[in-house]
């Protein structure tokens, strides 16, 4: 509908009912199980351990939170920049942000491949099955461009331009979390380390690198021969790797 300053605003109708927005709602955490399972999926996979039936649904949102939640809304932010002013009402409107979305993942899908194939390298010990992280995310980014040549090329709907950033935000988050699995596996400075070691070593000297809490057990690394501690004792003390030693 027009306004009084000329310019095109979307006016979308109200949700007919409560399911509607229940719909929505389900869709949408539907999506960030997706993403959370892919980033958790690539970091697992570095440390040779399948975690995810230890998981609830809660977990696939939670444990990679901070990380994901960075990859997926910092492009939205500057796609708001950009477009908010601008009349998304027309379907070349709509195709031209998707795709603008879509570029913009594919850089940071480059960048986060880069790594965490630089990391694959760089260290001489892998487990068989990393490779098939890179494989999988490679496959979702090249698919994530064939179906945005089809979206170039061709009329669209709202779900395949939806389809091409999902695929590609997926691509993001396994690499992502290959490459910080990669890099807590093999010593990274940005972590945790079990405060109380006794709870997974008696008389043990070597430190416990925190993985993550998952329903009501934790996990831990050992640092020297990498074994995994679980433990569902609630009262453990995390102490900061960069501060322990100094870093």
């Amino acid at each position: 509908m027009h306004t009084s300053s000329g310019r095109f605003r979307l006016q979308l109708p109200s949700a007919p009912s409560g399911l509607d927005k229940l719909g929505l709602g389900a869709l949408l955490y539907a999506y960030a199980v997706l993403l959370g399972a892919a980033y958790l999926f690539g970091f697992w996979r570095t440390i040779g351990f399948d975690v995810f039936p230890y998981l609830s649904l809660q977990n696939y949102v939670s444990a990679p939170l901070n990380r994901v939640i960075v990859l997926v809304a910092s492009p939205l932010v500057l796609a708001s920049i950009v477009f908010g002013r601008a009349d998304v009402s027309d379907n070349a409107r709509a195709r031209d942000i998707s795709l603008y979305l879509v570029a913009l993942y594919c850089l940071a899908f480059v960048l986060q491949q880069f790594q965490a194939i630089s990391r694959y390298v760089q260290y001489e010990f892998y487990f068989d099955n990393e490779r098939s992280v890179l494989t999988i995310a490679t496959f979702l980014f090249f698919a994530a461009l064939g179906v945005s040549y089809r979206i170039f090329r061709y009329s669209s709907t709202i779900q395949m331009k939806v389809f091409a950033l999902v695929l590609v935000q997926a691509a993001v988050s396994m690499s992502a979390g290959y490459s910080d699995g990669k890099a807590i596996y093999n010593g990274a400075a940005q972590v945790y380390f079990l405060g109380n070691k006794e709870l997974c070593e008696p008389s043990g000297v070597r430190d416990w690198v925190y993985l993550g809490k998952f329903g009501e057990q934790a996990f831990f690394m050992n640092t020297i021969d990498k074994r995994l501690c679980i433990t569902d004792e609630k009262s453990y003390k995390l102490v900061s790797r960069k501060f322990k030693e100094g870093l």
